[in-house]
């Protein structure tokens, strides 16, 4: 209801209106036949609006404003469409979910069989290379004068001298001169095909320690997938924990709002009958849309929890869901140093750390290797075909065959100091994989403790929140009989209440703090991803 059509009202007496006061008499109707229809029409519009407005203008009272907002506060909230049912998610069915599609599990195991994949390229190192090789090949192999005779020619001095008239042989060929001048001609065409079959036959444990190495690092990239398994299960522990501790604060929230309701409708039946002041029930109102506003801010802050988790899960999913309850029941906590010891066995990082260590091992001694060289046979077969051919023992257009074998060793002496460096660069770095892995093993230790000293202070304080609550109820109903018998004032009921939501929120946090403190021990101490491998 806007404000001038209030202004309109008296404020002396109610302002009611009866439907029945508007009737719609045939005869005052103009005689028009073309508009009595839309006319009836119009006037039966207005009586169906007038009969929606009935219920609230019946409402207007006499300094009744404080009550007209919160009846319409009231229908607000009544009137809101409830949604689709949402799908039903447990929370062993959110942790499939997140380790069979969460971004960074697939991408773990993609660096894993790239890592794979680098070990089977250093073990092709010791089997055969077996290459094709084509040539071919055009040009001018002899010198032909100006007059078409052959430079270096063969054959005897007589017929050598006749075809370097010019020239002046002594022993026919090859070391003509012709006094005409000489250019070079084309003269042939050779093209060659064949295999090359290369078989190392020791490199001194060179590619054996790299083999070791890159297994070794393998090992450690699987580690680091059950690394982001434990992480991702933490995570939708963390989220799904959050969702169901933000569903108690909305029933919280509207169980306050109900309460605070209940004691807003008493005082304001106790103003009616002039036995409580108008400030009651102004200050209870605004109790009333305070507890309302805190409802919205719940349900939002459900609505963000319902993103997390799938954020969790890695999914685009639905924006809620019908989360199956978990047991708040506290178990007695294991003593510290046990789980800093079952974490430092268990944790996967640490694992992961020690294959790291051993691939710097195998790696130093791969380089330290290289002084040694290596030894590989090599053996090569193919055929030449060739063009035109003046030399004799090969007809023009001939083939000929080619084959051979060897062995070949080769032995750095000096590589301006490379080899060296190479040893000093994985020497360095096996002191930076056992520096990272005692650096792993302190956090782990540091994550152990934190999280069992946390999961102890959380059990001890929900003991505390339950005498709260306790207390805080017994309050409340001390503050309404002291209310309702003139004692006290409505701020000592705004207190109570007030204390009591406080209290009961700050008992379902701690709750499922609690749960999440257990959830954060397990990861610390690297138990709940040896469940799900």
């Amino acid at each position: 209801m806007n404000d001038a059509f209030r202004k309109s009202v008296p404020h002396h007496s109610a302002f009611i209106v009866h439907p029945s006061s508007f009737r719609i008499q045939r005869s005052a109707l103009p005689p028009q036949k073309t508009t009595a229809p839309l006319t009836i029409f119009f006037f039966a519009g207005c009586l169906l609006c007038l009969t929606a407005w009935q219920p609230d203008i019946a409402l207007a009272q006499p300094d009744g404003a404080t009550g007209r907002s919160a009846a319409q506060a009231d229908k607000a909230t009544a009137s809101m469409t409830s949604p689709s049912a949402p799908p039903s998610l447990g929370l062993s069915d959110a942790i499939t979910i997140g380790l069979a599609q969460h971004p960074l599990i697939e991408r773990a195991r993609a660096s894993s069989k790239s890592a794979a994949a680098e070990t089977k390229q250093t073990i092709g190192r010791l089997y055969p290379w077996l290459e094709a090789s084509l040539a071919g090949s055009a040009g001018s192999l002899r010198v032909r004068s100006s007059d078409g005779a052959d430079i270096h020619a063969t054959g005897d001095l007589a017929t050598s001298f006749l075809k370097n008239r010019a020239g002046l042989h002594k022993h026919g060929g090859g070391r003509g001169f012709a006094l005409a001048g000489a250019l070079p001609q084309h003269n042939q065409n050779m093209g060659t095909a064949g295999l090359i079959l290369n078989q190392l036959i020791t490199d001194f444990g060179q590619t054996a320690h790299r083999i070791l190495a890159n297994q070794a690092t393998e090992a450690a990239t699987e580690k680091d997938i059950l690394t982001n398994k434990a992480l991702v299960i933490l995570n939708v522990q963390q989220a799904y924990l959050t969702c169901l501790m933000q569903q108690r604060f909305v029933d919280i929230a509207a169980e306050n709002l109900e309460k605070r309701k209940a004691i807003r409708d008493q005082i304001q039946t106790l103003y009616r009958h002039q036995l409580k002041s108008k400030l009651d029930l102004d200050l209870m109102a605004v109790e009333v849309e305070n507890a309302h506003l805190a409802l919205i801010k719940a349900r939002n802050d459900l609505a963000q929890s319902f993103a997390a988790l799938n954020h969790a899960m890695g999914i685009e999913g639905p924006d809620r869901y019908a989360l199956t309850p978990i047991a708040l029941a506290q178990e007695p906590a294991p003593a510290p140093a046990e789980l800093v010891e079952e974490g430092l066995r268990h944790r996967p990082e640490l694992l992961g750390g020690q294959d790291r260590i051993q691939a710097s091992q195998e790696l130093l001694r791969a380089v330290k290797a290289l002084h040694f060289g290596e030894i590989s046979a090599v053996g090569a077969l193919g055929i030449t075909q060739y063009g035109d051919v003046h030399d004799s023992g090969i007809p023009s257009d001939g083939v000929a065959s080619l084959w051979g074998f060897g062995v070949t060793a080769r032995l750095p002496l000096f590589t301006g100091y490379k080899i060296q460096n190479q040893i000093a660069e994985a020497g360095h770095r096996q002191g930076e994989a056992e520096q990272e892995l005692q650096s792993l093993a302190n956090e782990v230790t540091l994550q152990v403790i934190k999280a069992s000293l946390g999961q102890i202070t959380t059990a001890e304080q929900i003991a505390l929140e339950r005498e709260r609550v306790a207390f805080a109820k017994e309050a409340v109903d001390l503050a309404q009989a002291r209310y309702k018998l003139g004692l006290s004032s409505v701020v000592e009921v705004i207190r109570a209440a007030t204390a009591l939501f406080d209290a009961e929120s700050r008992l379902a946090e701690a709750q499922y703090v609690y749960k999440k403190s257990q959830a954060l021990v397990a990861y610390a101490a690297g138990r709940d991803y040896r469940k799900y491998q």
